[in-house]
C-alpha cells in the first residue's frame, strides 16, 4: 500500500536550504507542485496536502517546496528578489527529479524556469492582477492605506501586504511579470473562472474565501484530472 504519510527533506537554492515536502511513492511520476504566492498560498494550503494525499493514492509521488522566504523557510521575505524564486523552482524540480509540474495561480509565472517535461497549471493568473489583489484587500481594512500609498509599494521600502512584508523590487517584479510560455503545458481552470482552458473543473476558488479552508471534492477533481495526463 502506498504510503500517506508526508516526508520532509530539504532543497538547496542560492546557498541555501530550504523544507519540501512530499508524499507518494518513490517511483512511478513525480509532480512537482509550483504553489500559489503570498496571501493565496494561506488560503489554498489544505487544498494542496489533500491533493498531495489523494494524487499518493494513485501511485503519483508529489513534492511542495517552501519558496525561500515562504513557510518554513529561515530566509526573510524582505531579503528574497524575484530571480531567487526562479532559481528555486529550478533547482527543487532538479532536487525531486520531477518528471511533470504543477503551477497554481501566481506559481504560473515562475514554472517555465523548468523546461522539457509536462507542465500543468492551474487557474494561472497574471503578476498585475496578483499585486493589485493585494493592494486592494490591504485598502479596505486600513483607511490610510490611500492612491500616495498604494502607489509606493512600488517606490519604497518593503510594505506589509496580506501579512507578508514585500520590498518594492519585489513588487515591481510581480507587478510586471507574465505567463511564458513552456514545454507541454496543460491549463485547467474552475468552470465558473474565464480564461482559456484545456480542462475546465468543478469547484468553488478556495484562494478568494476570507479564511483559510479546503474542498474535498476539489482535491479528487483535481487530482483525477492531473494523474490522467502525467503518466
Amino acid at each position: 500500500m502506498t504510503p500517506l504519510a508526508p516526508r520532509f527533506s530539504r532543497y538547496e537554492s542560492q546557498g541555501a536550504e530550504h523544507p519540501m515536502m512530499s508524499f507518494g511513492p518513490e517511483g512511478g511520476p513525480r509532480l512537482l507542485i509550483i504553489p500559489p504566492l503570498f496571501e493565496e498560498l494561506n488560503r489554498t494550503r489544505k487544498l494542496l496536502s489533500d491533493l498531495m494525499r489523494t494524487l499518493a493514492g494513485s501511485d503519483v509521488a508529489t513534492h511542495l517546496p517552501d519558496l525561500p522566504g515562504t513557510g518554513e523557510s529561515e530566509t526573510l521575505l524582505s531579503d528574497v528578489s524575484w530571480s531567487d524564486w526562479r532559481h528555486a523552482v529550478r533547482d527543487a524540480a532538479q532536487e525531486a527529479d520531477a518528471t511533470a509540474i504543477l503551477a497554481v495561480r501566481g506559481g504560473c509565472l515562475l514554472d517555465d524556469t523548468v523546461q522539457g517535461i509536462r507542465h500543468i497549471r492551474f487557474s494561472p493568473v497574471a503578476g498585475k492582477r496578483l499585486i493589485r489583489d493585494l493592494i486592494r484587500a490591504r485598502s479596505l481594512t486600513d483607511p490610510d492605506f490611500d492612491g500616495d500609498a498604494q502607489k509606493s509599494v512600488f517606490d519604497e521600502g518593503s510594505t506589509n501586504l496580506g501579512g507578508y512584508p514585500i520590498a518594492a523590487d519585489m513588487a515591481r517584479a510581480v507587478r510586471d511579470a507574465e505567463l511564458k510560455s513552456a514545454d507541454d503545458t496543460i491549463t485547467i481552470r474552475l468552470e465558473s473562472e474565464h480564461g482559456d482552458a484545456d480542462v475546465t473543473i468543478e469547484g468553488t476558488p478556495l484562494w478568494r474565501r476570507a479564511e483559510p479552508s479546503g474542498s474535498p471534492e476539489l482535491a479528487t477533481r483535481l487530482a483525477d484530472a492531473i494523474a490522467d495526463r502525467i503518466r
